[in-house]
């Protein structure tokens, strides 16, 4: 009983629930902590949590015939037959139930669904069709962001929108070069052209919406931590790209992003005019 529920954990893909943290986004720029605003925003961060694990679910049981020959992926509950496909689906859409009522109370239903159907097209049709299939990922990120705004009644910027697909774009296309060796060139150029993007585009936002000298500091880590993930993407191919954000400069990157931010936003006396 014990090793089934640590099966049906991992099939879950705990490891890729930080992704998740997407749709505190507008409510971390907008610097509006408001209590019921978190809570619909950490009840949008379930709902993620739940319809991501179920679509995991679905995708290696459509998956299955290939990760069952597959170095690394036959490994999976499913396809190492630890779970069967029948259990799988039972699991997958037991989660979409709980996400499509969590969703429901955190005013992000349309959102849930629309990334449901998006991540189901993906597996079955877009994930060999590429560029479609990590143009279809990056989305999904989006709609993430998307959902934060919906759920705290802040609307993203289109500056933030913007950077948020390339961001994505950038990890899905490192995460792509590291698995198909075929076109691991193409998919390197278009990582190098959407962490490019990402970088043009957020030092716009600082730029022109947040009108900010201070906050031009926080373009260093920013730079710093994509450069940081695109070289351990090159040294450690073969493996999981997701999976390198624990590197420890790459959090440094982000603590100092997160304090340079919230700097600012407690001592607005630190900007310089």
């Amino acid at each position: 009983m014990k090793e089934k529920f640590w099966n049906f954990l991992i099939l879950a893909r705990p490891f890729q629930w930080h992704k998740n943290i997407f749709v505190f986004a507008p409510i971390f720029f907008s610097f509006s902590f408001d209590t019921q605003k978190l809570m619909k925003v950490f009840l949008s961060f379930l709902s993620f949590v739940f319809i991501s694990s179920s679509v995991y679910s679905i995708n290696d049981v459509i998956d299955f015939e290939k990760d069952r020959v597959h170095p690394t992926k036959r490994n999976r509950p499913v396809a190492s037959l630890k779970i069967s496909k029948n259990e799988a689906l039972v699991f997958a859409f037991f989660l979409l139930f709980i996400s499509l009522i969590v969703s429901y109370f955190s005013s992000t239903l349309p959102v849930i669904i629309l990334y449901f159907l998006l991540n189901i097209l993906y597996s079955l049709f877009l994930k060999g069709a590429e560029p479609l299939g990590i143009f279809s990922v990056a989305f999904g990120f989006v709609l993430r962001v998307i959902a934060g705004g919906l759920a705290s009644k802040i609307t993203p910027s289109s500056w933030l929108i913007t950077s948020t697909f390339f961001i994505s774009l950038f990890i899905s296309s490192m995460k792509r070069e590291a698995e198909e060796r075929e076109h691991s060139k193409i998919y390197e150029h278009i990582g190098v052209i959407s962490a490019t993007l990402t970088i043009i585009f957020y030092t716009l936002y600082i730029i022109l919406e947040r009108k900010s000298f201070f906050l031009l500091i926080s373009i260093i880590p920013v730079m710093f931590g994509i450069i940081r993930y695109y070289i351990i993407s090159e040294e450690h191919k073969g493996k999981d790209p997701s999976l390198l954000i624990v590197d420890y400069q790459i959090l440094i990157s982000v603590f100092l992003w997160i304090l340079i931010f919230l700097l600012y936003n407690i001592f607005p006396e630190l900007e310089i005019y």
